[in-house]
C-alpha cells in the first residue's frame, strides 16, 4: 500500500470505507503481488520509525474494513504456525497481522529481531528474549 492510500484510509477521505478497502485489494493485485500481509503497527518512544508510524497509523474503522473485506470476499486457506488465517482474496494470498509485535507466548517463533548490537532476539520489546 503506498502512503497516500494509507493516509487517505486513516483520514477517510473517501465516503465509502468498504470502497476504500476493495481498492487496495485490487490495487495490490494490479501491481502483481501475489501475498499482502497488513501488520497493525505499535510505537514506543521518540525514533524516527515511531514518529513515522504515528503519523501513517490506519485507524481501527479502516483496519475493520480490510477485516470485513477479508470476511466477504475472502476464503480461508489454513491456520499459520503463529496462530494467524491466511486467506484467498480475489486469488491474493493474505494475512491480517493483529499480533506483529509478536507480544502473546506462543510456542513456535513467529520471527526473529535483530538489534544493532548484532544479536537476534525473540521479543521487541524485551532484552531477555535474547536467542543469540
Amino acid at each position: 500500500m503506498t502512503d497516500a492510500m494509507a493516509d487517505e484510509m486513516r483520514t477517510g477521505a473517501n465516503q465509502d470505507p468498504e470502497y476504500d478497502a476493495r481498492r487496495l485489494f485490487n490495487k495490490a493485485c494490479a501491481l502483481g503481488a501475489d501475498q499482502a500481509t497488513f501488520r497493525i503497527l505499535y510505537a514506543d518512544g521518540n525514533t524516527p520509525q515511531a514518529k513515522w508510524i504515528g503519523e501513517h497509523t490506519a485507524p481501527e474503522a479502516a483496519i475493520q474494513e480490510i477485516k470485513e473485506v477479508i470476511k466477504k470476499y475472502g476464503r480461508p486457506l489454513e491456520r499459520l504456525a503463529f496462530g494467524q488465517m491466511r486467506y484467498d482474496v480475489k486469488g491474493l494470498s493474505t494475512v491480517l497481522d493483529d499480533d506483529c509485535m509478536s507480544t502473546e507466548a506462543k510456542e513456535e517463533l513467529k520471527y526473529l529481531i535483530l538489534r544493532p548490537n548484532c544479536k537476534l532476539y525473540t521479543k521487541w520489546d524485551s532484552t531477555a528474549s535474547l536467542l543469540f
